[in-house]
């Protein structure tokens, strides 16, 4: 497990030292397969007066229950997104709505009744789709995400989908910027 997180801090050490821009948020997760909240961090990792893209890491907790109420599973993850879309400079542009289209992927810990968090099985999921940042205050905004994806469990479920089971997704929340 060390070893995984001293990988992961080697990738991302060099996108968070160059970014612009930092954000910090949290929101709460609706999904067709589960429901939760998570924190989130992100960097601005290209920006022009117009296009930005930025690199948003969060920590996840899920709650789910497969089939009826049976095998109730709680998730531990990490999830990785790439947000692409207007500059969250909104002032620059002189707008208030900044849309956006992401892409993420993720990785959890599953733990049920008769499996112990850290152990298997594990769950994958991967999404896109589209958002908006809708700033009330400055450098302080209300986001609204939808879109869609598939997730797999590694194994260990009775009647679990090893190739995936695909999910409708619909996120909100808010997130404050801080200028480097």
């Amino acid at each position: 497990m060390k070893k995984v997180f001293f990988v992961l801090s080697l990738i991302l050490f060099p996108i968070f030292s160059y970014a612009s821009s930092m954000s910090f948020g949290g929101g709460v997760v609706l999904t067709s397969s589960k429901s939760g909240g998570y924190g989130e961090f992100g960097v601005s990792i290209y920006n022009n007066s117009s296009f930005e893209m930025r690199n948003l890491i969060s920590i996840d907790g899920y709650g789910k229950n497969i089939f009826n109420g049976e095998n109730s599973v709680g998730y531990l993850g990490i999830t990785e997104k790439i947000t692409f879309g207007l500059s969250t400079d909104y002032i620059k542009n002189n707008v208030f709505v900044i849309p956006y289209g992401f892409v993420a992927g993720g990785f959890a810990f599953a733990g049920t009744a008769g499996s112990p968090l850290f152990e298997a099985p594990y769950s994958y999921e991967v999404y896109a789709g589209l958002g908006a940042d809708i700033f009330s205050i400055n450098n302080l905004s209300i986001f609204i995400e939808a879109g869609g994806g598939f997730e797999s469990l590694t194994s260990a479920f009775p009647n679990s989908n090893s190739v995936g089971n695909g999910f409708a997704r619909i996120n909100v929340g808010f997130r404050g910027f801080l200028d480097k």
